[in-house]
């Protein structure tokens, strides 16, 4: 994994005063990414475009440098991420292809030069690319099939268009001024990111997953390449049968992944997806995996235990990073310089810092379990779904609704507490089979966050409903798909792509330069994930059950019995506790809110207070309010008032000869 950037400017100008313009631009967008790829930073100059390349060198170490540039036709590419097949397309391509190097790049060049765009179909791997052909002045981008690579982009004045991994990239090149883009913060506060190409700022938007695009002479065109399909006719195959296929595409996709000319290392969390994994990895390496872990200090959180049975009973070289309230507070600037948009949970700060243990113990790729529980059904959302659909053939039922207390037991059956259970989860229940019935509980609880909005700033995105929006983004024959296979969709589309491959994902890995691999996420599992029959996925409210009969025997059986324990870390305690850090008290003063003006000032301070006071109790709806509001803090104070780089880091940028 790398960092990409660039912009496109008139032909002729890569002389004089505009030529050292437009490399001194280059090189501070370059020097602004430089945590994604430390280990070389290279810019050329060609004419009609400027390219960029942070490199985290993982394959062919000596010959993989970036930008890549084709001899014989100026075909020139600079690439984030990794192609894991690119073996197989190097084989394939041999023959119509002068190969000088061992890299995964130099197989996009030649892939494009056989198929042109439509190559991206035969790539199995995570990236965000672009590739300028100087034989029609077209600068192509393409980024992979859920959006684990992110790619920026802003149209510019005169007909021009800028691009990076990061939208700090644009913002470093002068081309674009920060402003913060209110549409996408309430989007944010109520789907968890913004609703894809729009992002946290005005002008500023994130080529969707699964898309390429075209930009010549002026004029950007983006189209779809794939997408999932959960609504294709379920396997008819034995159960039997059905393991030794996902047995093959799992083994395959870890083998694939494994591919490093340096250690391939895997984050450990205790669950049965990073657990499966583990186990397939150490077998697939004789022995030698090395696994990392992120402990808690609040036992509330903490798995531990379960890390320690894993790692021991497969033999792997475990290690553990433990996280205090404290550190979660003292993390969350980093968290957001990096996530570039609001968040309502401090999860991601624990990643940060155990990306951060990995690079200390050596490692740059770690294998993590994302995407098992989007393909295998093993959310609760899913379950809840299952039982609402249920709840809404006899919506006047006393005892279906009950069936929740299975998936929160936590529950009170008294009368009053049936009568706000039915509030709370029977909303929708006159249209199950509308697009976003799956997703109205969830959309709802956090959309409570906009009660804490300021006036002017509410008032000035009143006519914007980001449920509608993101229903809006949905092809419409995903409407006609059963309800899980509607409730999948929506989920891979929003906080899969949108949350946890961005800002608890490639942003929290790449921000200490550790590139994070997805063997769950591989086509051939996705697709044949949907392929499996849901009865067999989650077989009455058993989740990922086919999954957990392929692990028996691979791992524990504690980690098969034991109950999804949903990944969480602290907030209340972090921002406002006893070792709150000194910004979170600074920012989070009512004058620091009224300065920035998107939340009201005086509810935000009694909500402080609230959730400050001696054995407060925290409700899910106040602690994600209060990150909330802490998180855009923090975002208007990293990018609508920037500090200039570091000109050392600007300095260590190579501008090499077209």
């Amino acid at each position: 994994m790398c960092g990409i950037a660039g912009f496109t400017y008139p032909a002729g100008g890569g002389a004089g005063a505009a030529r050292a313009e437009s490399a001194e631009r280059l090189r501070r967008m370059t020097a602004s990414i430089r945590h994604r790829g430390p280990d070389a930073q290279r810019a050329l100059l060609l004419d009609g475009v400027a390219l960029g390349h942070t490199r985290l060198s993982i394959v062919d170490l000596e010959g993989g440098h970036q930008p890549m540039r084709d001899a014989a036709t100026g075909l020139t590419v600079v690439f984030n991420g990794e192609i894991f097949n690119h073996v197989e397309l190097r084989e394939q391509l041999s023959g119509q292809y002068a190969f000088r190097t061992r890299s995964d790049t130099e197989v996009i060049l030649a892939a494009f030069l056989a198929w042109g765009i439509d190559c991206v179909r035969r790539l199995e791997g995570q990236w965000a690319f672009a590739l300028w052909d100087p034989r029609d002045a077209t600068l192509w981008m393409s980024r992979d099939r859920v959006g684990i690579c992110p790619l920026f982009y802003a149209e510019l004045p005169g007909g021009h268009l800028a691009f990076g991994s990061e939208a700090k990239a644009l913002f470093a090149s002068g081309l674009v001024t920060p402003s913060l883009d209110a549409r996408g913060l309430k989007q944010t506060f109520q789907l968890w990111s913004p609703v894809a190409p729009r992002t946290s700022f005005e002008g500023v938007r994130l080529l969707p997953p699964a898309h390429s695009a075209r930009f010549r002479a002026g004029t950007l065109e983006t189209f779809r390449y794939w997408d999932l399909d959960f609504g294709v006719e379920p396997s008819t195959a034995s159960n039997e049968r059905i393991q030794e296929e996902l047995g093959e595409a799992l083994e395959r996709a870890v083998r694939l992944r494994l591919r490093a000319d340096v250690p391939v290392a895997a984050y450990l969390s205790g669950g049965l997806d990073s657990s499966l994994l583990c186990s397939l990895a150490q077998e697939q390496l004789g022995g030698t995996l090395r696994t990392f872990s992120v402990g808690f200090a609040h036992a509330r959180f903490d798995e531990r235990q379960h890390q320690t049975t894993v790692a021991e009973q497969l033999r792997t070289q475990h290690r553990v990073v433990e996280m205090r309230d404290g550190d979660i507070g003292t993390l969350v600037p980093g968290v957001i310089f990096h996530a570039e948009q609001a968040m309502m949970r401090s999860a991601p700060a624990p990643f940060l810092r155990l990306s951060e243990w990995v690079r200390e113990n050596g490692i740059r790729v770690v294998l993590t379990g994302e995407g098992s529980d989007e393909m295998f059904l093993g959310y609760d959302l899913f379950k809840e779904t299952k039982v609402r659909q249920f709840w809404a053939r006899q919506p006047t039922s006393k005892w279906r609704p009950l069936l929740l207390r299975k998936l929160y037991p936590t529950l009170s059956v008294s009368q009053q507490n049936v009568e706000l259970l039915r509030e709370f989860f029977g909303m929708g229940l006159e249209d199950p089979g509308s697009l976003g019935f799956s997703h109205l509980v969830r959309w709802s609880n956090s959309g409570r966050i906009l009660r804490f909005l300021a006036p002017d700033f509410a008032a000035s995105v009143v006519d914007e409903d980001p449920m509608a929006s993101v229903l809006a983004t949905v092809p419409k024959h995903v409407a006609s798909w059963r309800p899980l296979a509607r409730a999948q969709y929506l989920e891979a589309k929003t906080l899969l792509s949108g949350y946890l491959l961005s800002a608890q994902g490639d942003r929290m890995l790449l921000g200490n330069a550790v590139e994070g691999r997805f063997p769950f996420l591989d086509t051939s599992v996705m697709e044949l994930a949907a392929r499996i029959p849901e009865r067999v996925r989650l077989k009455g409210l058993d989740e990922k059950h086919v999954l957990k009969r392929f692990a028996q025997g691979r791992v524990p059986a504690s980690i098969l019995e034991r109950s999804k324990f949903p990944y969480r870390a602290p907030i209340a305690g972090a921002l406002v506790g006893p070792e709150a850090p000194a910004w979170a008290r600074e920012l989070l003063a009512p004058e620091a809110i009224a300065k920035v003006g998107v939340f009201d000032a005086r509810k935000a301070e009694r909500l402080v207070a609230k959730l400050r006071a001696p054995n407060a109790a925290e409700s899910e709806a106040d602690t994600m309010a209060l990150f909330a509001i802490a998180s855009t803090q923090l975002l208007a104070q990293h990018f609508l008032t920037p500090r200039p780089l570091p000109q050392a880091d600007v300095d260590a940028v190579v501008l090499e000869a077209a």
